[in-house]
C-alpha cells in the first residue's frame, strides 16, 4: 500500500514537474539574435588624441551589418613568451561605435603582429549600448591587418536583443 502511495505521489511529482518545465520553459522567451558581417577602415590616433595607457588608439569606419564611426582606445599590451620569435602581442581594448541608432560598446581581445602586413585577429565582446543598442549582447570576430599608418578588416558576428 505504501509502496503504491510513493509511486503515485513519484508519478504526479514527475508530471508536474514536466507540466512547469514545458509551462515555465514556453513563458521566458529567447533572445532575439541576428548575423552581421561586414568592414571597416582604421586610422592611427596618436599623441593628446589618444589616452590609452599603452598609446594604441585608433578611429574607423564600420560598413555592413554594423554602420558607424569607432573610437578603439588600448588598455592592455602583453607580450608572450613568443613575441621575440613570432613578433605576435595581445592587446586588450575598449571599442565605442557611434551608429545612427545610438553606440555600441565592446570589450576587445586581439592578437596582431607588429611585423610585415601587421595580421590580426580579434574577438569584441558586446557590453553595453545606448538608444537601439541598449541591452543588446553578442560578440563579434574580426581580421584584418593594421600598420602605423592604419589598417582595415572584416567583422562577422550574432547580436542579440534582451
Amino acid at each position: 500500500m505504501l509502496g503504491q502511495l510513493l509511486l503515485q505521489w513519484g508519478r504526479r511529482g514527475v508530471l508536474g514537474g514536466v507540466f512547469f518545465i514545458l509551462v515555465v520553459g514556453t513563458a521566458v522567451a529567447a533572445p532575439d539574435c541576428k548575423t552581421v558581417n561586414g568592414s571597416f577602415v582604421l586610422q592611427t590616433v596618436t599623441g593628446p588624441a589618444c589616452t590609452s595607457p599603452v598609446g594604441i588608439c585608433t578611429t574607423g569606419v564600420y560598413k555592413g551589418g554594423i554602420k558607424g564611426n569607432s573610437s578603439f582606445t588600448g588598455t592592455s599590451l602583453i607580450p608572450t613568451a613568443d613575441t621575440p620569435t613570432t613578433s605576435v602581442l595581445i592587446l586588450t581594448g575598449d571599442n565605442l561605435i557611434e551608429t545612427p541608432n545610438g553606440n555600441l560598446l565592446t570589450k576587445d581581445a586581439i592578437v596582431f603582429k607588429t611585423s610585415g602586413k601587421g595580421e590580426f585577429a580579434e574577438v569584441d565582446t558586446i557590453v553595453g549600448g545606448t538608444g537601439a543598442w541598449v541591452g543588446m549582447t553578442g560578440t563579434l570576430t574580426a581580421t584584418g591587418t593594421f600598420t602605423e599608418s592604419g589598417g582595415e578588416g572584416r567583422y562577422t558576428g550574432e547580436i542579440c536583443a534582451p
